[in-house]
């Protein structure tokens, strides 16, 4: 639906009169004497690096000096490096240089499919890099040195962009420009922390979703990447082809780091991007204490939740920073607590207009879920994980952005930070197997990989059948519908219907699909039956509303 929307905004956009045709022509000119003026990547100083050999053990086994890369039998990528940066990230690059082409190859057609237009294309790298012109000064030289040497492995495709280490640099701050204009689809993110009574042994056990969603293709390649740094703590995270930054990870002294979105302003320039300073907080924070410390001392650009979790504090707090200031909140009457897309803390929580929205909704029903289980375990996380229903258990459809699970996670995870564990989702989004790790075993084995990698069999928890064997293919039949232009669809009504009968877009894609077609009685049925059903968002209620009552005064 969001892709609709925004394709549909690109179509008007073209639409433009000669005056303004004229006057983008001028800004864009102005732009780019700006860029070239201004925009400065930042290089690190130390640009020297070792000539690594890259050693094929097999097609899905990689090794470089120390470090290596493997692919599981779940399809999930194990990579461990070790090193100062400017090494490691050598290594990063020359074992996953596939995968970081790949990621890139996907991101640049996700974008090109959004925005179709080569001017328009070209335009956006000029604002983009007009608005990072200052971005490498706020990343610490240290990163700069991994990103750089990653940057040396990177496609030479889209020079037009910029070049490796211009580009590469800018996709580390995607999240947050992504999350400040809603670009991408990520608005959807869930955490749950429990301990004491809530869990078997009395410590942190966390679970979450992160819903950062390109497309499918973009998650397909997941990696887990265990990092061995000559400074700092080691550490593991979730990540990507080319990604140095952190969403969600756990370090060695079971010091847990997640991003959860907030409601942000459009900053007018770039900061430290929050996976950068998540980064700089798993690996060197021991305990919450530090981690706050690292918060304040970091300017960010947009408003974001980092999520942190101790193994030495056995609690957990969430940082909610802002451009205007941080406050930390946790709770204090329960043993747990929740994060969605909306500030909690006294400070920042009156900044929420209070209208009911995707994340209010979801934390009804992430609270109705705590409460109703006694004693969490891994497998009941991953199950609280995995929910797809309303409030009160009610049948929304399947990608409702009110469900927990909405059916586009990049990835989801458990920690148990006193045991050093991670459970990590394999695909489809989180309904594949979880497979644990424990990082004391990696790092402590890391010399000698297995070919079959470092996943602990009898901690595994399988794949959701019922979903992936029953539903799936009625829900991609339905995604795949929903995304068709309304001028090119052609699919059978009932099939449609019944692919998914109690989303509501599925309905306000029909009327506007009748609209479109010029059936006024036709539309109206399915406005009006998309207001029958369970919509998060006030706006997006409005919004088929004002389609309904512009139908009748026709």
């Amino acid at each position: 639906m969001r892709y609709r929307i925004i394709k549909h905004i690109i179509r008007r956009k073209r639409k433009i009169t000669v005056r303004k045709a004229l006057l983008l022509l001028l800004l864009v000119v102005a732009g780019f004497v700006l860029y070239c003026m201004y925009f400065s990547p930042a290089y690190p100083r130390n640009r020297n690096m070792a000539n690594v050999q890259r050693v094929t053990v097999n097609e899905n086994f990689y090794t470089a000096g120390d470090s290596w890369l493997l692919k599981n039998r779940y399809g999930l990528w194990e990579m461990y490096a070790s090193g100062n940066a400017i090494d490691r990230g050598n290594k990063i690059g020359v074992l996953s240089k596939e995968l970081i082409v790949r990621q890139e190859d996907i991101f640049v057609d996700y974008l090109r499919n959004i925005i179709p237009s080569k001017f328009m294309m070209h335009f956006l790298r000029i604002g983009v890099g007009i608005y990072n012109r200052n971005l490498g000064r706020y990343i610490p030289e240290e990163n700069r040195e991994e990103i750089y040497a990653i940057s040396r492995y990177a496609s030479t495709e889209y020079s037009w962009i910029g070049n490796n280490y211009q580009r590469i640099m800018n996709y580390h701050s995607a999240h947050d420009i992504g999350h400040a204009v809603q670009l991408m689809g990520f608005a959807g993110c869930s955490a749950l922390a429990v301990w004491g009574d809530k869990t078997q042994d009395g410590n942190l056990l966390i679970g979450r979703n992160f819903d950062f969603h390109v497309n499918d293709e973009f998650a397909k390649d997941k990696i887990l990447l265990f990092v061995n740094p000559v400074n700092g703590y080691r550490h593991a995270f979730v990540t990507w082809g080319g990604m140095i930054g952190v969403v969600s990870g756990m370090n060695e002294r079971g010091l847990c780091v997640l991003v959860n979105a907030a409601p942000s302003d459009i900053p007018f320039s770039s900061a430290t991007p929050v996976t950068i300073l998540a980064r700089r907080i798993l690996q060197y924070a021991r305990n919450i204490d530090e981690a706050i410390s690292f918060a304040e001392n970091a300017k960010t650009f947009i408003s974001e939740q980092f999520i942190i979790a101790s193994a030495e504090d056995n609690r957990v707090v969430s940082i909610e920073k802002t451009k205007d200031g941080q406050a930390v909140y946790s709770s204090s009457t329960k043993p747990y607590m929740l994060c969605t897309n909306h500030f909690q803390s006294e400070k920042f929580s009156a900044k929420e207009n209070g209208a009911k929205n995707s994340s209010t909704s979801r934390m009804e029903r992430m609270l109705e879920l705590a409460d109703s289980i006694q004693t969490f375990t891994p497998q009941k996380m991953v199950n609280f994980l995995r929910d797809k229903k309303g409030r009160n258990g009610t049948n929304i459809g399947l990608g409702n952005e009110s469900s927990i699970n909405q059916l586009i996670a990049h990835h989801s995870v458990v920690f148990h930070p006193y045991s050093k564990t991670i459970w990590v989702s394999t695909a489809p989004y989180q309904e594949g197997a979880f497979l644990a790790y424990n990082l004391n075993d990696v790092f402590n084995n890391a010399v000698s990989p297995r070919a079959g990698g470092f996943s602990i069999e009898r901690l595994f928890i399988p794949a959701n059948r019922q979903f992936i064997d029953i539903e799936m293919g009625s829900y991609n039949f339905y995604r795949y519908s929903i995304n068709t232009p309304v001028e090119s669809f052609s699919r059978d009504i009932n099939l449609f219907i019944n692919s998914n009968p109690e989303n509501y877009m599925t309905y306000e894609y029909l009327g506007d699909y009748y609209s479109y077609n010029g059936n006024t009685e036709q539309a109206q049925k399915y406005y009006g039956l998309s207001l029958q059903k369970i919509i998060p968002d006030e706006n997006e209620h409005s919004k088929i509303l004002e389609k309904l009552d512009n139908l009748k005064k026709e």
